[in-house]
Order: C-alpha cells, then sequence, then structure tokens
C-alpha cells in the first residue's frame, strides 16, 4: 500500500465520522505514521489543514441537510459538534453566503466542497541525499511563531533580522522549523535562527541526538530552500521508505551550501 493509498484511506475515515469526534492517532495509524508527520503532510499537498477540511465538508453536507430534509438548525448545529446554533448559522452562512433559515429559497446558492481523493503521481526529480547520526546539540537562537500561509515570509525576514541585530556572531548556523500538532490552524508553526554560541538576548535552544535524512542544497538563498521543502514533501515523502519524527526539521549553513535535515526514526 502506497503512503497515497494510506490517505485514501484518512480521507474515508474522516468521511465516515463527520458527526463525531475525530480521533487523530487513528488518523495517524491509518496514514501509517506519526499525527505530527500526518500534520505536517497533509496541508503542503492539498494546501488546507485536516481540521478545515473537516470544517468545509461538514457544512457542505449540513447544507445538503437542509436543502432535502426537515433538520432543525439547534439539531445541525449539534449534529456536527457546533456550541450553539447561533455558532452553526455563523459559520454556515459565512461558508455557503446564505443563512440556514433561508436555504429552502436558496438551494442552488449551495457551496459545495468535494471529497477529496488522492492519486498517486511517480516522481520527476531524482534525490540525491544521506542518512547521519548527530548527537545531542545545544543551540541559541531566536524564534517566531507563524503558521502556513505565512511562513515563507516570516522566517526570511526573522533571518535578516536576526543577522542584522547579531553581527557580533556571524551568519546564523541554523534555521529550524518547529510544528505544533496541539494547535490546528493558528500559529502551528514556530521558525528559529540559531548559533552554536551562547549570546545576550538569545534563547537556548536543546536538539535531542537523532538520524537525519540530509539533502545538500547548494545555496543559502530562501527561495531554493524552500523550493527543496516543497519537493521533499510534496514528490519525496509520499513514494518514501522513512517515516518522520515528531521533532523539528534544521537547516544548517556551511561553506556556502545549506544541509536540508529531516528527522527520522
Amino acid at each position: 500500500m502506497t503512503f497515497y493509498d494510506r490517505l485514501n484511506d484518512v480521507i474515508n475515515y474522516l468521511e465516515t465520522h463527520l458527526e463525531l469526534e475525530i480521533d487523530y492517532r487513528q488518523l495517524a495509524h491509518r496514514a501509517g505514521t506519526n499525527i505530527d508527520t500526518l500534520q505536517r503532510v497533509f496541508p503542503l499537498l492539498t494546501n488546507t489543514t485536516i481540521a478545515e477540511y473537516l470544517r468545509c465538508r461538514r457544512l457542505t453536507i449540513a447544507g445538503r441537510d437542509l436543502a432535502q430534509h426537515s433538520f432543525r438548525i439547534a439539531d445541525l448545529a449539534e449534529k456536527y459538534g457546533y456550541t450553539s446554533p447561533t455558532a452553526f448559522s455563523r459559520a454556515f452562512t459565512k461558508f455557503h453566503g446564505v443563512k440556514p433559515s433561508t436555504i429552502k429559497y436558496n438551494a442552488a446558492k449551495l457551496r459545495y466542497y468535494p471529497k477529496l481523493t488522492f492519486a498517486l503521481q511517480a516522481p520527476d526529480t531524482d534525490f540525491e541525499y544521506e542518512i547521519i547520526t548527530s548527537g545531542k546539540m545545544q543551540l541559541y537562537g531566536i524564534s517566531v511563531k507563524t503558521d502556513m500561509a505565512h511562513i515563507k515570509h516570516d522566517a526570511p525576514r526573522l533571518f535578516i533580522e536576526a543577522e542584522l541585530h547579531f553581527k557580533e556572531l556571524g551568519h546564523p548556523e541554523y534555521g529550524m522549523i518547529a510544528h505544533n500538532s496541539t494547535r490546528y490552524v493558528d500559529k502551528n508553526y514556530e521558525y528559529w535562527v540559531l548559533w552554536s554560541q551562547s549570546w545576550q538576548g538569545l534563547s537556548p535552544c536543546s536538539l535531542s541526538a537523532r538520524r537525519w535524512l540530509k539533502f545538500c542544497i547548494p545555496s543559502q538563498e530562501a527561495d531554493d530552500i524552500q523550493a527543496m521543502s516543497d519537493l521533499f514533501y510534496q514528490k519525496f515523502l509520499p513514494t518514501c521508505e522513512y517515516e518522520l519524527t515528531p521533532e523539528p526539521e534544521l537547516e544548517h549553513y556551511h561553506d556556502g551550501v545549506t544541509d536540508f535535515l529531516i528527522p527520522i526514526y
């Protein structure tokens, strides 16, 4: 079974549990990976989070329920996990553009968000990588909380600010992206700029010993690093045999190149 097959199994599980609380551990088990990896990969392949996909699918089915059956708004609010009929009505109106109380006369305006399906595509890029092991590292740096929509802007900006503010330390040695799986929508990434030397104004950051997939990028430009990250998650990971750990990915800048490091079991 390919990774894409397992993702389709995840979607089928979500579809049969739209009226129930989702067990993210069950999702990760079906994907054959851990929760952090699934939460990290899903938006990169679909341009939406699991939570947002669930919201859109639930509101799509709720619109059909109202148009075709005699449901009370209060019943639908409870059915799809909203705290009150008011909260449901507000979300419904924002999604569909019409109030649920008027849907019988505006059924043609209902928005439809389709069920996702993953189709396996053969990688169109040859990846050169190696597996390395590092010991425990004690690093020091500054960070910014961000999310998928803003990290491509926030990370380079923090890097420039750090390089200017800590000129005595020279070019930053590392960049790190930490993913917080307990927050599914807002500010679920934290980007760090790091050095191996302590300095006033820098916060300590400890990394445990671990194995990495190392991809060497012949550049230290943000666009080139982001391009490799996109290729890794969209092309390499769905067909690879390695399972990612929940720890952050790391960028090591040295000798004019960047080692793009992905933690694996």
